[in-house]
């Protein structure tokens, strides 16, 4: 687990604004009609157009920019030309970038045209599920506190489910590090010295709920890369790279959308 000094914070926050920049322009491109593939390239040029490298490209031999996951597709969503946008979809666009040899990480889970009422109250408890788990989180906190906020707020307030095979995670020099961040509350062996590992100040961390409007199993489609719901249902994503501060957070993904 990484801390980062000042100067490290602020390259990771000029990564941040940049995700940010590159997810709202995204956001005012998602129409029915559009490919995936195109708001890839608009992230992309937008994040080489300020001085930064797309974090996610090369890593692990992924080509791309950006993760476009639609409709029962969670995570790792590869652009293409003929995936086209369809009114009343959702599309989940995580993006990345590198600025000055620090990096930031974000996702945002939007509806296309006009979304089903389902569908809206899925993207809500989502994005409620990050705000729950940072109310409190500052310093000295556990791992494993970030996952039982998410975990405890589903399960109270609504029917959904949450991912268990994906996880948040530290970000700095690379966009994965230490720790792992889990959504839930695990109940491996496994996993309890790392929920149990208290987050220093000037940790860099991404926490990222993943939720699902069916059973939480997945299976992965033959691009080797593209993760989907098994049920085929809906699913969503929020993600925000956050700096760990003495007596709360600073979010660095921070686009108001």
């Amino acid at each position: 687990m990484h801390t980062y000094n000042e100067t490290q914070i602020e390259n990771i926050r000029r990564a941040g604004e940049i995700v940010s920049s590159a997810l709202l322009a995204v956001f005012k491109a998602i129409k029915p009609g559009v490919s995936t593939l195109e708001l890839n390239r608009i992230a992309e040029d937008l994040i080489l157009k300020s001085n930064a490298e797309p974090a996610f490209k090369d890593h692990r031999s992924f080509d791309f920019a950006t993760c476009m996951s639609v409709n029962e597709e969670i995570v790792h969503g590869k652009p293409r030309a003929d995936k086209i946008l369809q009114e009343g979809d959702i599309i989940s666009v995580d993006i990345g970038a590198r600025y000055n040899g620090f990096c930031a990480d974000a996702a945002r889970t939007f509806g296309v045209g006009k979304i089903s009422a389902e569908a809206q109250d899925l993207l809500q408890h989502t994005k409620q599920c990050f705000i729950e788990a940072t109310k409190s989180l500052k310093a000295g906190n556990r791992v494993g506190e970030i996952g039982r906020h998410i975990e405890y707020y589903i399960k109270h307030n609504t029917t959904y489910g949450i991912l268990t095979n994906y996880f948040g995670h530290g970000i700095g020099r690379n966009v994965h590090e230490d720790p792992l961040i889990p959504n839930f509350v695990p109940k491996i062996a496994q996993l309890e010295a790392i929920i149990r590992k208290k987050l220093p100040e000037n940790t860099a961390i991404c926490i990222e709920p993943m939720i699902c409007a069916g059973d939480n199993a997945v299976k992965t489609k033959s691009d080797g890369w593209t993760v989907v719901m098994a049920d085929g249902k809906l699913s969503a994503h929020h993600e925000n790279t956050l700096i760990i501060r003495k007596n709360g957070v600073e979010v660095v993904t921070d686009s108001h959308i």
